[in-house]
């Protein structure tokens, strides 16, 4: 049978995301390779992991608009409103940034999603293939993502594609392309938090990993940010961010799981 994002034509199921989310599928039996060794073997050994379900994605990161309503719905906190590069509530189209993990996965919860896992992030940036950016290997210009061109002044300075700041959600020509549609900003913009702990890959292959051990500790956040250099943007790179950080360069978005399959949230591994 058809999970409940798939609807059923004769004997084969299609995808059926809500508008907005892109269906992104299972990796099949074979798994792919996740890790580059971007930070060494000691923290992103590249292994194998297989992803038995499919699901669906938002095709952007959350704006400041969809993440308005879930406030006057008194659903969500609102973000934080003061410092530099404020989003919220004035930038309608461009990513809701200052959110806290907490925040990120309640405003996902309420629309029956879940922030992804980072399993299922990095599949949804790659296919699998080892490209080393959401687009291909192609080199990043500002027509591809919102980063650093040449060298940072610092490692957090704020000289991104436009002087710094976000950039309205889908306006760039990086997008990984998935046959339901494209899925944007994966690449540059802002971080995206993950549902995951930030620890060190295994060495053995993994089936739907979930390291949620810890909801209080240091969370994978992955993707780079405006004023995130070309390897920090790179769809292999991993970030890892306490779970209560609220600054300019780090937002979210949220994955739909089939219900059939799974509980809205995976099985942490720790609990499996």
């Amino acid at each position: 049978s058809c999970r409940d994002i798939e609807r059923c034509e004769g004997s084969r199921c299609l995808p059926a995301c809500p508008e907005g989310e892109v269906y992104v599928p299972a990796t099949g039996a074979e798994g792919f390779t996740m890790g580059a060794e971007l930070h060494g073997p000691e923290l992103d050994a590249p292994h194998n992991v297989v992803l038995t379900q499919p699901f669906c994605m938002d095709a952007t990161e959350v704006t400041v608009r969809a993440y308005q309503r879930c406030v006057e719905a008194s659903a969500c906190e609102e973000p934080r409103t003061w410092g530099m590069w404020i989003n919220y509530p004035k930038l309608a189209d461009h990513p809701v940034n200052k959110v806290d993990w907490k925040q990120a996965r309640a405003y996902c919860q309420w629309r029956g999603q879940d922030l992804p896992s980072e399993a299922q992030w990095e599949w949804a940036a790659t296919g699998g293939d080892g490209r080393r950016w959401a687009w291909g290997n192609d080199e990043p210009t500002c027509e591809r993502a919102d980063f650093p061109l040449g060298l940072q002044k610092s490692p957090s300075s704020d000289d991104g594609c436009h002087g710094g700041g976000t950039s309205p959600v889908a306006t760039l020509k990086g997008a990984k392309h998935w046959p339901s549609g494209d899925i944007h900003d994966l690449s540059g913009n802002v971080w995206e938090w993950c549902l995951d702990n930030f620890i060190r890959y295994p060495t053995t292959s993994e089936t739907d990993p979930v390291h949620l051990r810890a909801v209080d500790s240091v969370h994978v956040v992955r993707g780079g940010g405006w004023n995130r250099s070309a390897r920090g943007i790179r769809a292999q790179y991993r970030g890892g961010a306490v779970v209560d950080y609220r600054v300019p360069g780090l937002g979210f978005r949220c994955v739909r799981n089939p219900e059939t399959a799974h509980t809205k949230a995976p099985t942490p591994a720790s609990e499996q």
